[in-house]
């Protein structure tokens, strides 16, 4: 008796920590996954800068990172 009614108590405190997430805390994590995002691209655009450097259409080679990290600024 003692165990299912430790095991009811237990499944009852790990329902209440999971649903009581905050949202300023999901908030939170989501900005600084996107923030790692941007930081992730703008290193890919400047890698791909550097690898076409010298060369024409440089803006061209590297147009989609541009695009990805100015959308994320945007948001």
């Amino acid at each position: 008796m003692v165990r299912i009614f430790f095991v009811v108590m237990m499944a009852f405190f790990i329902v209440g920590l999971v649903g009581c997430s905050s949202p300023q805390k999901r908030q939170a994590t989501a900005e600084a996954e996107i923030a790692e995002e941007k930081v992730k691209i703008m290193r890919q655009y400047n890698e791909c800068l550097q690898k076409y450097e010298g060369q024409e259409d440089v803006s061209a080679k590297c147009a989609h990172y541009k695009e990805a990290t100015d959308a994320l600024i945007k948001k």
